[in-house]
């Protein structure tokens, strides 16, 4: 103990406070414990939300969007199986790396809940990485993809270069075995029955390949990627790999993109979004908790990850899910791993008493995984880094709130940005708060959070929807010149292509040939509202890129993931179809179509109305007036 007091430096702040429930109610003076930096003046510097971020007057039936969620996939064929043959030999490697539960969980199968996610999306804030709810602010954390995932936060980081002959010797065979056939070609099904009961001194590694292709970063829907080749390599041997950090940063790159292209719905005729992030996470997160999304859950046998509560679960159907959720204050479950449950096994941040601990370098790891959660910083993934703002949702840690201090951006290089979030936490105190205590706020940041929601509400009077028009893409076969010119694409990769990749392959599998929409398993779904579909798609292996306007007529029901075809054979086909393009169009907009509404169509109406004038005064001697 007298060790504790002589240390100055803490993870936390402890002050006494004038406390109040974040719904309102009388406020108690008390001892409470905040994430730093926190701001404990109104005068101080700390972060304004930006404008009309709650707003939520935009109606979500009219959007013309479409998103395949490609990084949601469900087990190949004799997963399962392999999983089991290669537990039963490298478990202990698993745990020793930081993997045992990700790669268990990969076994189960998370039904897509498509509604959910253009509400939350509107809710997303990508200055601050959280949700804004008038109720408050919350967000995904790195808790979560630890406790829901499985995916540790302590380690190596994912850009962990190959520094032996052996392992380099390794990763060139993973490469022979990739571009055995057609180069980059190596599905993921064919990669699973090459590898699996083969005897490959390589299948443990093949086997790493094919989960983080499939589940955790994957960049292709199809094929194997040799993106992941050093961390399977890495893994292999027991080194603990830093995934969290890389698949958050991920979900939270994904959620705003999908924030922006609903905002670019009001400029363009339809907007499709790829998202590559493992986004069954997210879902499972907001069904643990808002009890009102959450479907009727598995019981957890002894031992098994928190992800088989969820497997193959039934979809609840809410009516009205923005209201919903902006009157979900009550009953927001802010710690839903610190309570009690059959089989659930607390992780040792999840104590009955509250305790002050020292952190040091080999310390549990538990431990110190809780102290990495509630630590600023920059997330670093393999394409992107992200803004990580814990103190901004410290209730989801069993801490108070108080305003949340400014963080700047970092501008320096991932490599710089890993070494400030991987640089060890020694020395300090930290606070590990009791899983039975109930966090509240400041009377001040209760205040504040008040204003700034009217203020959003207010800035939200100002939005003004205009009549959207929409092609039903489940009918048409081909869609008017100018609608494709006004279509746009979003891809999810941070580095944008060069232009001669922005075209692609024009690849399609027998699946895309035949125009169905793809569910993670390859299933097909009907849109059932063909305003906002949500499909899952295919794609070669290719980087994500920025918005890109897409140039091609074609209007089929096809997986997002199709590739281009070449712009002269696209041109040839618009030119020989414009008379079946213009009437297919036509058919099916079911919405009243105005002249100002679509680009040339005044044009066409005057001529038309000159040589009706013509054929009148030629036929009849009348003239118009």
């Amino acid at each position: 103990m007298a060790e504790l007091e002589e240390v100055q430096e803490t993870l936390v702040e402890e002050r006494d406070e004038l406390m109040v429930s974040p719904t309102g109610g009388s406020p108690t003076l008390r001892t409470a414990y905040f994430l730093k930096p926190s701001v404990s003046s109104s005068k101080a510097s700390f972060f304004e939300l930006p404008s009309a971020s709650l707003s939520s007057n935009q109606s979500l039936l009219d959007l013309p969007l479409r998103v395949s969620f490609k990084g949601w996939r469900n087990p190949v064929c004799k997963w399962k199986a392999w999983v089991e043959k290669m537990h039963s030999l490298h478990q202990s490697t698993w745990k020793k790396a930081g993997v045992y539960e990700a790669i268990i969980g990969s076994t189960y199968k998370i039904p897509i809940n498509q509604e959910m996610f253009l509400v939350f999306g509107l809710k997303w804030c990508p200055e601050t990485n959280s949700f804004l709810f008038p109720w408050g602010e919350t967000t995904v954390t790195l808790e979560d993809v630890l406790v829901l995932g499985g995916f540790s936060v302590l380690g190596n980081s994912v850009l962990t270069p190959l520094e032996t002959k052996e392992m380099i010797d390794i990763e060139r065979k993973l490469t022979d075995a990739r571009n055995r056939g057609k180069p980059n070609r190596t599905f993921h099904q064919d990669w699973l029955n090459r590898f699996m009961d083969s005897g490959s001194e390589i299948e443990h590694e093949a086997f790493l390949v094919l989960w983080l292709s499939r589940h955790v970063l994957p960049r292709s829907f199809y094929t194997v990627g040799k993106h992941v080749h050093g961390i399977a390599i890495h893994i292999a041997r027991g080194t603990r790999i830093a995934l969290g950090p890389a698949v958050l940063s991920r979900i939270y790159r994904n959620l705003t993109l999908l924030k922006e292209a609903m905002g670019r719905t009001r400029e363009h005729d339809v907007v499709e979004l790829d998202l590559w992030a493992p986004m069954q996470l997210f879902q499972i997160w907001a069904y643990e908790r808002f009890p009102m999304l959450c479907p009727k859950h598995n019981a957890l046998e002894l031992g098994e990850p928190r992800m088989a509560r969820w497997d193959k679960v039934k979809k609840l159907s809410v009516e009205d899910l923005g209201s919903v959720l902006d009157s979900a204050g009550e009953s927001f479950i802010w710690r839903p791993y610190a309570i009690s449950g059959k089989s659930w096994l607390f992780h040792k941040f999840y104590r009955k008493s509250e305790e002050w601990v020292l952190v040091n370098p080999g310390m549990d790891e538990e431990l110190e995984s809780f102290a990495r959660f509630l630590r600023v910083g920059e997330l670093v993934g393999l394409d992107c880094m992200e803004q990580y703002l814990p103190h901004r949702v410290a209730m989801q840690f069993g801490m108070d709130q108080d305003l949340p201090g400014h963080v700047a951006r970092f501008n320096g290089t991932p490599k710089m940005a890993w070494k400030n979030y991987s640089k060890p936490i020694g020395g300090v105190k930290l606070y590990i708060p009791s899983r039975l205590f109930e966090s509240d706020v400041t009377t001040r940041y209760l205040e504040w959070w008040k204003q700034m929601n009217f203020v959003q509400k207010d800035a939200a009077k100002d939005v003004v929807e205009r009549k959207r028009i929409f092609m039903r893409w489940g009918k048409c076969s081909r869609r008017s010149s100018h609608c494709s010119r006004r279509k746009e694409v979003v891809k999810d990769f941070s580095n944008p292509p060069k232009a001669a990749d922005c075209v692609g392959k024009d690849r399609q599998t027998p699946r895309e040939i035949a125009g169905d929409k793809l569910t993670g398993d390859g299933k097909s779904f009907p849109c059932t509202k063909p305003q906002t579909p949500l499909s899952h798609g295919t794609d070669d292996e290719e980087r994500e890129s920025q918005i890109k306007p897409r140039g091609s007529t074609r209007c089929d029901e096809v997986p997002m993931g199709e590739l281009h075809r070449s712009n002269d054979n696209a041109a040839t086909e618009s030119g020989a179809q414009n008379q079946v393009d213009n009437g297919a169009s036509a058919k099916n907009n079911e919405e009243q179509i105005s002249v100002s509404q679509v680009p040339g169509l005044e044009a066409r109406v005057s001529k038309l109305e000159a040589v009706f004038a013509r054929l009148k005064e030629k036929r009849f001697g009348l003239k118009s007036a």
